[in-house]
């Protein structure tokens, strides 16, 4: 039989009882967001983009992010070219998965409505990674995870992303499958998200102790049987671990800094670092200037 994260712990009484909020609020990853400048999050098993201006968020964007095969990289990088009405320059990888299809193999595609990505590309990190935002000629597979690895937009959110970010903007590629938020009243939420690609998140096995200390430090009871509910089922909806009431709705969330601080004597459980020099992402770890393609190959 399956214990609670809390029956673990002894000699802590919880509440039971569920209660899954309905509202349509957007949790925030625990991040280490840059205080100075713009600062793009992506947190994949979200699909979803948020973009951040010196600390405060400005704005959420719906994305389509890499299928289980192409997965999308996390790390830190940083955004290096803007470029509108792109041609397509298709990787080989792909090329052989058009090939196994008995579709056309194309090399170029170039600007127009046929073009994979859209009206614009936003490039982070070295260009031969081949990542980066972009537009799509497939707006009904936003959000989602479809793509080789790049990070798409419907069009009119590629375009004002486009508009409003600037060259050497942080950008932070994330994995969290499981949020910790608080409302304006100061509940706590709990959001699961489904492991799309079946990898071991490092958040967990610090979720039960993480909880513990919140309950202690705010003298607030956290319903054990709720988190279990919200980890089981994994709905990507909100879920109030402390209100009362059963038909709460969480209005704005802000992050819980549990990972991006340092636990007691260690370092934080998952390290964000935000670059702080966006040209060394163009230097080897011998020092040595690295020579961005000619035509960079683009992941899509």
């Amino acid at each position: 039989m399956k214990q609670s994260v809390f029956t673990l712990v002894p000699g802590v009484v919880l509440l039971l009882g569920s209660m899954i909020s309905q509202a349509a609020s957007m949790p925030e990853p625990d991040i280490l967001i840059s205080q100075t400048g713009q600062h793009l999050v992506v947190n994949l098993p979200q699909a979803r983009l948020f973009l951040y201006q010196d600390g405060r968020l400005q704005k959420i964007y719906p994305v389509a992010v890499g299928k289980m095969l192409t997965q999308t990289p996390t790390g830190s990088y940083a955004i290096t070219g803007v470029y509108r009405d792109p041609s397509w320059h298709v990787p080989k990888s792909i090329q052989d998965e058009q090939k196994n299809q008995g579709k056309p193999v194309l090399t170029v595609v170039p600007p127009g409505p046929d073009n994979p990505l859209g009206p614009v590309f936003i490039r982070f990190g070295e260009a031969k990674l081949g990542l980066g935002f972009h537009g799509t000629n497939a707006p009904a597979s936003v959000p989602g995870f479809r793509s080789h690895g790049c990070i798409r937009l419907k069009n009119p959110d590629a375009l004002n992303l486009a508009d409003t970010i600037q060259k050497g903007a942080a950008v932070t590629v994330a994995y969290q499958t499981v949020l910790l938020n608080e409302d304006s009243a100061g509940e706590l939420w709990l959001t699961a998200y489904k492991n799309h690609y079946k990898q071991d998140d490092p958040s967990f096995p610090h979720l039960a102790d993480s909880l513990l200390e919140w309950q202690r430090s705010h003298a607030v009871a956290v319903v054990g049987k709720r988190v279990d509910q919200a980890l089981k089922e994994r709905s990507g909806k909100p879920v109030c671990l402390t209100c009362k009431s059963g038909t709460a709705n969480p209005g704005e969330l802000a992050a819980v800094r549990w990972l991006s601080l340092p636990p007691k004597g260690g370092a934080p459980v998952e390290q964000q670092a935000v670059p702080q020099d966006p040209a060394a992402q163009s230097y080897n770890s011998a020092g040595n200037k690295l020579k961005p393609a000619k035509k960079p190959a683009v992941l899509l």
